[in-house]
């Protein structure tokens, strides 16, 4: 099936292509990168509304689909969870643009403090690898003595000190 397309030009923006056919789900994947079965997964659990059929029974999707499904496309490779993304999608098609944007930016927001919250954990766990690392690289234990019957762990293991902090971070951050 062939598709016709138009191309609107936005103020600043590139030139945007848009569908003026009903498409297949295979049309449809091709278009926006999702698998057809991912599409109808997400049909499914109600992130897309369930299409128009053909009389061959076919689905049928449109321009508003394909948006859809691009958003959707993105902002799970942001890494957005599809449960977050849900009440955005769900009346999408009867949106206006601007609405869509406002309802992208605190669920942007929300991503972004999480991945700052997530850089900042892995900085702190860096700081303690390299610092197990400068532990290991001074330690010098006796070459003829065996792991088995080695009595002075200090330099191999975690201090206690140590793994009492971690202790301590992991009863306080599921609190």
């Amino acid at each position: 099936m062939l598709t016709q397309r138009s191309t609107a030009s936005v103020k600043g923006h590139a030139p945007v292509a848009s569908v003026t056919e009903h498409l297949s789900i295979g049309r449809l994947a091709r278009l926006t990168g999702i698998a057809a079965k991912n599409i109808r997964y997400y049909e499914s659990i109600g992130l897309l509304p369930c299409p128009e059929r053909m009389a061959n029974g076919y689905r049928r999707y449109g321009q508003a689909d394909v948006n859809r499904l691009t958003l959707l496309r993105r902002l799970r490779l942001l890494g957005v969870p599809l449960a977050d993304l849900s009440p955005l999608l769900a009346d999408a098609s009867e949106a206006r643009c601007s609405e869509i944007l406002q309802g992208l930016l605190p669920l942007v927001a929300r991503k972004l403090a999480a991945l700052d919250q997530e850089i900042a954990e892995l900085q702190q766990l860096r700081m303690q690898v390299e610092e197990y690392q400068h532990q290991l690289v001074n330690c010098h234990p006796d070459e003829r003595e065996s792991f088995s019957m080695c009595i002075n762990m200090s330099c191999l293991a975690i201090s206690s000190g140590a793994v009492q902090e971690e202790e301590d971070h992991e009863s306080n951050c599921c609190v």
